[in-house]
């Protein structure tokens, strides 16, 4: 589903944001992305959707070779991408099914079956009572499972999340991570970046660990879980 092939990301006058990056995930995977601050876990989130363009190197997303796509197809490789960041970009005057399916709306699905797929999602992920609030009367692990609709509307086969639940207390990252593993297992592959350990002891996932830029370990969540506990 994912493939990296000898990757570099780097910035002029700056040391190399990732280093000879060699990755493949399987379709319907659980991958953790973890690793300190800096260590490029983000922009490797990135080149997957073309958010960033690798420096050298290739990667293949469903056997497509994106390091050679056209600026005009790559709005066409996000339609099978759905993105989970911190910073969760909800319209604040737009109500939550209003969030949720403006990926639809802009691609000119017609409205009854945007409002269908809508309202799955925000069932799926809770909130169908929801629909018509602001986002700005929801708690934070409400607004996040918004992201994480508006993320799944359009039935992506991927999904990648960025330290999803950062800002959260315990109850809610537990809440917000059971999700994401349902997630994967009704098929969808997912990665998700965080340097939160206890996360990688609880779900117990396979774990591809950066360190300024290059890969360290590439474990499977029972090992992983080990080595975190000695």
């Amino acid at each position: 589903m994912i493939q990296f092939f000898h990757v570099y990301k780097a910035y002029p006058g700056d040391p190399p944001v990732l280093q000879d990056i060699n990755l493949n995930v399987e379709k319907g995977e659980f991958v953790f992305l973890t690793g300190p601050s800096g260590a490029g876990k983000t922009t490797l989130l990135k080149l997957i959707f073309c958010g960033e363009k690798a420096t050298k190197g290739q990667i293949l997303v469903g056997g497509k070779n994106i390091a050679r796509i056209r600026e005009s197809a790559v709005p066409y490789l996000r339609r099978n991408i759905g993105v989970v960041f911190q910073d969760f970009k909800l319209l604040p005057h737009r109500s939550v099914a209003d969030n949720v399916g403006f990926t639809l709306d802009v691609l000119g699905v017609p409205r009854p079956e945007a409002r269908e797929k809508v309202l799955r999602m925000l069932k799926l992920v809770g909130l169908e009572h929801k629909a018509n609030s602001l986002p700005l009367r929801l708690s934070g692990g409400e607004q996040q499972r918004v992201v994480i609709a508006r993320a799944l509307v359009n039935d992506p086969t991927i999904l990648l999340a960025d330290e999803p639940t950062g800002n959260l207390d315990p109850a809610l990252t537990v809440e917000i991570m059971d999700l994401l593993t349902d997630i994967n297992i009704r098929g969808t592959t997912v990665m998700v970046a965080t340097h939160d350990a206890t996360l990688l002891s609880r779900y117990q996932k396979r774990t591809v660990r950066l360190e300024r830029g290059l890969i360290v370990s590439d474990e499977d969540g029972v090992k992983a879980a080990r080595r975190m506990l000695v």
